[in-house]
């Protein structure tokens, strides 16, 4: 079994915050960080209208995106602190430019968002890599999921896929536990979950996690 710790963009921003839980996540056993890459010129722009007033602190999401990214010499950093505490850095792309500048970080595990799967040009660079995929199943459809896997398969990767729900925080009647199996037997890939509930899984764990602000321990109830 694999844990895997999703960081994504929970350090809003904040170099030192990314860290501290790299620390704190690495004393509590897990065997990998993942973050969400993101380059908000690849992804958005300012004048997308209908992203006005994304957040309080953000007019648009090109302002979001623009606030939580990192040069690549903060995410090198964050790779080597990776290395030194013994946890896989592991990072989800959101466009070819982040896949660009995570190849020259080092990265050795792509995980793909579920609002990704059916982006054919990012995962065909992904895939020409050889590097191992995981695949979310949270916002897909088994025909878009379908057609993602038999997309990937020519290109030999190792691919994985995890039953998610794209709700934070869900209850239990919505963690879907019941589609592992049934994603195990029409794929033939190993079959983990992602959420941020704790359940056993055969495969791999994605865990959501977020620090205390004031304490940066981590979990909400810290843990």
């Amino acid at each position: 079994m694999k844990i895997i710790a999703e960081i994504a963009q929970a350090h809003e921003g904040s170099i030192g915050i990314a860290h501290s839980y790299i620390d704190a996540l690495s004393s509590c056993g897990v065997d990998a960080v993942k973050f969400q890459t993101h380059i908000a010129e690849a992804e958005s722009s300012p004048f997308e209208n209908f992203r006005i007033n994304f957040s309080f602190e953000d007019k648009t999401r090109f302002d979001y995106w623009k606030r939580m990214e990192f040069s690549f010499e903060q995410w090198k950093r964050l790779k080597v602190h990776c290395d030194d505490v013994g946890v896989e850095f592991i990072s989800s792309p959101f466009s070819c430019a982040a896949v660009d500048l995570l190849e020259d970080v080092g990265v050795q595990t792509y995980k793909i968002g579920s609002g990704e799967i059916t982006n054919y040009l990012m995962l065909a660079k992904i895939a020409k890599t050889g590097k191992p995929i995981i695949l979310s199943s949270g916002m897909s459809d088994y025909k878009e999921l379908d057609s993602c896997i038999d997309f990937l398969k020519p290109f030999g990767n190792k691919l994985s896929i995890l039953q998610c729900v794209t709700a934070y925080p869900t209850s239990p009647e919505q963690w879907g536990l019941s589609e592992i199996p049934k994603l195990k037997h029409r794929y033939r890939i190993p079959v983990g979950y992602s959420g941020e509930k704790r359940v056993q899984t055969r495969c791999r764990i994605n865990r959501n996690i977020e620090a205390n602000r004031v304490t940066r321990k981590p979990l909400r109830d810290q843990l």
